[in-house]
Parts: C-alpha cells; sequence; structure tokens
C-alpha cells in the first residue's frame, strides 16, 4: 500500500487520477490503524456491535421497502441488497461503506458526522399531546487532516470480497441517497476489517483540498429529503413506539419503530393519522370494543412473540406438526406481535398472523390488521388470506378457495412464519403459561393501561 501526503488540490488530483479505473474510494476524517500500521477500514457492526432484535427489525423492513420500491427486485438471499438499505439510513451492517465516485469521498473526508436526541412537543391527530425523540443528525466541516482510501477491485475479487454498486437497485420514482453517493458495499466483513491487500493507497490531504476537490456536493445534495428519496420516506412513515420505561403519569413519550438519524426536522405540531403512536398492547387485554355484538364463543390458542420471531427469515416448512396439534384443540390460533406491522396502508397495520378451522381439514391463514390513527385504536379485523389443506400426517398443501385474497403476493412471510412458530414451541422457545396461552421467552406480557379503544371520529 502506498501512503501519499498531498499539500495541494492540483497534487491531490494527480494522485487520484494516477489510479486509474477499476478504484473504489473511502473518505474517513480520521485515520485508525491496525497493530500493523495498516489503515483498519472496519464496519459498523465490528465497531459497535450486532443487537439481533433490531437487526432482524431492520432488515425485514428494509425488504419490504425493496419490494414496494425497487423495479423488478425480488425477495433473494443477497446479503448484500438487503442490508443496503440498512447502511445507508443509519443502521449496523457487515459491509463498508466506498463510493465510485472520489469526490463523494473527499466530501466525507472533509465533514464530520455529528447527533443528538432531541425531545419534541407535538400533538397527535386527535390533539393529544406527547413527547416524540429524533436522533437528529449532521455533517459539520471540518479543520486538519481528511483521509481518503483507495481500494483496489481487482483485489477485492481476487480475496473473495463482493463489491457491489447499489445504483444498480433502482427505483420507480425518485433518487434514493445510495444513487446520489454512487454507494457501494463492500463485504461482508464477519471477524476482521478490510485485508490491507486490497488497499491501494492512503491519502491524506488538508480538509479546504478535499472540500475543494469535493465541488459542490453538499449534505443537501448527498442526502435527499424523503420528497426525493422514496426510500427515506418509506422508512420514516413506520410506527412511533411508546418508551416503556419513562416512568410517571405525565406525557408520554415515543420513539421511531426504527431509529434512524434526520439531516431535516420532518415533525409537524398536529402530526397526522398515518403518525400511529404504538402504547403495547395484546389484543387479549383489551375489552370488547363498543360495536363488538356477541358472537358464538370460539376456543382460541394465542400465541406471544417478539419481533426476531415475527421478522424472522426462514423457508416454508410443509409439515407442521406443533400447529397441527394445537388446531385439534383449538379452533383458531393467534399469533401475535407486540408492535404494529407497517403496510403502507394509511393507518392500517399488521399485528399478528391467525389460522383458522374452516371445516376439519382445511384452515384459512390471514393476518390481523389494525386501524391505529395516532394515539387510538379504532379497530382490529383480518385481511383476506389464503387456504390450506391439512392431511393425517400434519402437512399442509395450498388449496385455492373462493374467500382467497386476490393481492397475487402469495403470502409467504405469513406461512413462513408458521414454519419458525411450530419450531419455536417444539424446541421450547415458546411456552404454554397457562391453559390456551404461548409466550416467547423474554417477551413483555403486560399491556400499557392506557391502550384502549378511540372513539370513532
Amino acid at each position: 500500500m502506498e501512503k501519499r501526503y498531498c499539500a495541494t488540490l492540483e497534487e491531490f488530483k494527480t494522485a487520484v487520477a494516477g489510479y486509474g479505473p477499476g478504484v473504489l474510494y473511502r473518505g474517513q476524517t480520521q485515520h485508525y490503524p491496525n497493530s500493523n500500521g495498516l489503515p483498519s477500514l472496519s464496519t459498523s457492526f465490528q465497531r459497535q456491535g450486532c443487537v439481533p432484535e433490531l437487526m432482524i427489525k431492520w432488515t425485514y423492513y428494509a425488504k419490504r421497502a425493496l419490494q414496494h420500491l425497487v423495479r423488478g427486485w425480488k425477495d433473494t438471499s443477497d446479503t448484500a441488497t438487503n442490508q443496503a438499505i440498512l447502511q445507508h439510513y443509519g443502521f449496523r451492517s457487515f459491509f463498508l461503506d466506498a463510493s465510485g465516485d472520489p469526490q463523494v469521498a473527499a466530501w466525507f473526508a472533509s465533514n464530520r458526522f455529528e447527533s443528538n436526541v432531541a425531545i419534541t412537543l407535538v400533538e397527535d391527530c386527535f390533539e393529544d399531546p406527547v413527547w416524540l425523540r429524533t436522533l437528529n443528525a449532521r455533517f459539520v466541516p471540518m479543520e486538519g487532516m481528511g483521509h481518503l482510501y483507495l481500494i483496489s477491485q481487482k483485489a477485492l475479487r481476487q480475496s473473495g470480497t463482493q463489491s457491489v454498486r447499489l445504483s444498480e437497485i433502482a427505483t420507480n420514482e425518485g433518487t434514493p441517497r445510495y444513487v446520489r453517493q454512487d454507494a457501494y458495499m463492500v463485504g461482508p466483513l464477519i471477524k476482521n476489517g478490510l485485508s490491507g491487500d486490497c488497499i491501494l493507497c492512503h491519502i491524506t490531504a488538508p480538509a479546504k483540498v478535499l472540500n475543494d476537490f469535493a465541488g459542490d456536493y453538499n449534505a443537501d445534495w448527498l442526502f435527499p429529503e424523503p420528497s426525493d428519496d422514496p426510500v427515506y420516506r418509506e422508512l420514516l412513515a413506520m410506527p412511533w413506539e411508546k418508551m416503556r420505561h419513562i416512568p410517571g403519569e405525565g406525557l408520554e413519550a415515543f420513539r421511531r419503530s426504527l431509529e434512524l438519524p434526520e439531516y431535516s426536522y420532518y415533525l409537524q405540531k398536529h402530526m397526522p393519522p398515518r403518525s400511529a403512536m404504538y402504547r403495547p398492547f395484546w389484543t387479549r387485554d383489551l375489552p370488547p370494543p363498543p360495536t363488538c355484538q356477541s358472537t358464538a364463543a370460539i376456543q382460541i390458542a394465542q400465541i406471544l412473540c417478539s419481533s426476531s420471531l415475527y421478522h424472522g427469515a426462514s423457508t416454508s416448512r410443509l409439515i407442521l406438526p406443533e400447529l397441527t396439534k394445537l388446531l385439534e384443540e383449538h379452533d383458531e390460533i393467534s399469533i401475535e406481535l407486540d408492535g404494529l406491522v407497517y403496510h403502507g396502508m394509511g393507518t392500517r397495520y399488521g399485528k399478528g398472523v391467525g389460522i383458522a378451522k374452516v371445516s376439519t381439514d382445511t384452515v384459512c391463514v390471514f393476518e390481523y390488521g389494525v386501524d391505529h390513527p395516532g394515539l387510538r385504536i379504532m379497530e382490529i379485523g383480518r385481511f383476506y388470506g389464503l387456504h390450506y389443506r391439512v392431511n393425517s400426517n400434519s402437512g399442509w398443501e395450498r388449496v385455492p378457495h373462493e374467500d382467497d385474497c386476490t393481492c397475487g403476493s402469495g403470502h409467504a412471510e405469513n406461512f413462513n412464519l408458521l414454519g419458525r412458530v411450530d419450531l419455536s414451541l417444539k424446541d421450547g422457545e415458546l411456552k404454554a403459561v397457562e391453559p390456551g396461552l404461548y409466550m416467547q421467552k423474554g417477551v413483555d406480557r403486560s399491556s400499557d393501561p392506557r391502550a384502549a379503544w378511540g372513539e370513532p371520529y
């Protein structure tokens, strides 16, 4: 690896141009050497650690954003693609950021990232006051020296390390930040940072030289507003969640379910109905809704689970002995998440997945939906589902039915969840805590006492 110091803009231009094509660029405001004196280019997971529950949740919504917004995108096991959203919108990953544009990297090498937590008093759509917590972020021009690292794409290939150009993930509209930044993901780097053999050169230069080389690039361009960046807009639309650890009977405080750095002020004094503010609740703890009419009693087995189980990744399992056994004793199985599942449907969210007997050998697998504008729970019902025939060997086979959902998606996520739940029942991760009630280890069984039905509006 070559080391160079460039005192002037012309020296810097000459140094960068001397390496020709096949180079990726990474800019940093600080240099971190390893024990051998080489640059330590590590991933955010290596620096800050992995929080599995949050990782699974972020990955789920990153994939959903890709499904909604990217032309021709299909759910694959391409880890680099799935983690692209995580890395570029504020969460951690096993990949290293780089750019195909040296001017972008020079800008990051001359502008320091800063963030702070902010608390803002707002009203929900019913004019009920709450505190909202956000993570405000900005880039500040720095003084002193910045650092540009030139990475060889050929050496990456020889070492078996991927370098994925994210601009290939083209959205139907707008321009995501990773396109503006000509971003690449380098990795995955699980145990160690990037090998020094892949780094062609480490250039040190005064921040002013780097900033002059970056030209007209600025934070507003590199981090476009939600109106221009559909991926950012999708992530900011996730529901707010109550901060449980704050004691007292005063105003409640909420944070984004996916807390990400925000480079502009997006809150409104009077928040719209689509900004759900979720107080933790289980449907079993709610009283019957005001409009409820008495119906025939049915036997329901309820399963309460966390995000890690609900949003986890798995393939379909067509043999489900534990769930089949539960259906022998119950008319319906309710698998519920302590949270709201965002679908981009205004004030309507998912809350869980259900299995209902239709006949002696046929069941319907569907999603429970909640109408949740602002702080209030207005309605809980069922989205249309798909039907399956269950045989004597606990095998589940898809069968057409006149009441099937017609969206055409296949509802794979709902059925894959059944496989994870079945395994969790078998291995004891889900345990019976009372007749008809099963809970995942570590899940808080309590509901917020303020979570209640709202009046019509």
